[in-house]
């Protein structure tokens, strides 16, 4: 999903909604499915997540928030997905930086990720960057560099990766994402790649990357090999319809799923949904990307999405793990009236308890 955060002033009101081709230049391309099931027998586990989002610096502290993460965790995931925020100042600033006001404290993430594990939770970490203030996306960050400006740019997303990778190895983190949706930047392949290998040398687990690019280019990184991996954030429209029925989504998740396994053969590794999601308002399954989408409350369009998007996906072979946007620190969130991605109190919540109860 193409996320956006808008910050005004000191507080981030943090509304994320996703956007939604190539053969790789190196690496692995196997030609048949085995090599698909044989990695994910190698990952064990199907990753039954949820993306736990803060958007400011004592997001995850305090009662509150960890009242929240037993409620994620009560609903049968087993990973949680930590998310924590980077900032630029305009798409064409070299700088990232992490703001006092807004950024995640090292302090706060190490609570978390500390409390998830008691909990029994795994965690991915998941670093966002973001434009300040500005509803931009941060997949348009990168077009009209001139290579000064790129090698700023690298450079600096380099030291904040790396800031969080060593982070995640101190902590025991799972599984760590080395980026999101930073369209604009993934044909660097050269300069991908020494990212990956520079938190490699940080991180000794388990990495992947957060592509949303199912839609417009599903072969557009060509640096896959390099991570464990293949990461996508999944909010394909699905319809045009205001109402669809589960069974006319279901159908229609099956052009994407046939994308996905594509891809997985010609690299020759699993897959993961880095984010998946639909929110609770009228249309939301024509655009599931679209956060700023206004209209009534629809809790049956958002329920029948989780729906067929669990009985189109799971028991695939290519397919690991899956992390449903969002759940939200703050309380209370979600609820019968709520328009958002959180399925907390609606009936989205009771399809995904329900196969989450299940062996996947």
């Amino acid at each position: 999903m193409a996320v956006v955060a808008v910050v005004a002033g000191v507080a981030m009101a943090a509304v994320v909604g996703p956007v939604a081709g190539g053969k790789p230049a190196t690496g692995p391309t196997p030609a048949n499915s085995r090599a698909a099931t044989a990695v994910r027998q190698g990952v064990r586990e199907f990753q039954k997540g949820i993306a736990y989002t803060g958007y400011w610096h004592d997001a995850y502290v305090g009662p509150g928030a960890r009242r929240a993460l037993r409620r994620l965790r009560d609903t049968g995931a087993t990973w949680v997905q930590v998310l924590v925020t980077g900032y630029v100042r305009t798409l064409r600033s070299a700088r990232i930086v992490r703001r006092a006001d807004a950024t995640p404290t090292d302090a706060s993430l190490r609570d978390v990720i500390d409390y998830a594990h008691r909990l029994g939770l795994k965690v991915m970490l998941k670093p966002h960057v973001d434009i300040w203030g500005s509803e931009c996306w941060r997949g348009r960050i990168g077009p009209g560099f001139s290579e000064a400006e790129w090698r700023a740019w690298f450079a600096s997303y380099r030291s904040f990766i790396v800031h969080y990778a060593r982070l995640a190895e101190q902590t025991g983190t799972e599984l760590f994402c080395v980026g999101c949706e930073l369209d604009g930047t993934v044909h660097r392949e050269a300069e991908w790649r020494a990212v990956v290998a520079r938190v490699r040398r940080e991180y000794s687990r388990r990495i992947t990357y957060a592509d949303d690019q199912i839609v417009e280019d599903p072969y557009a990184v060509r640096w896959w090999d390099a991570v464990d991996l293949i990461g996508m954030d999944a909010y394909p429209e699905l319809t045009r319809r205001l109402h669809p029925t589960t069974v006319q989504l279901r159908r229609a998740w099956r052009r994407w799923a046939r994308r996905l396994e594509a891809l997985s053969r010609r690299w020759g590794k699993p897959v993961i949904l880095t984010e998946i999601g639909c929110r609770s308002v009228r249309g939301a399954a024509t655009a599931p990307w679209d956060y700023l989408r206004r209209g009534p409350v629809d809790l049956r369009v958002q329920q029948r999405w989780y729906a067929a998007a669990f009985k189109a996906l799971v028991r695939r072979p290519w397919l690991v793990g899956m992390y449903w946007w969002q759940w939200e620190p703050a309380t209370p969130a979600g609820g019968p009236r709520d328009t958002g991605y959180i399925p907390y109190r609606k009936p989205a919540e009771r399809v995904l308890r329900a196969w989450y109860a299940r062996r996947l």
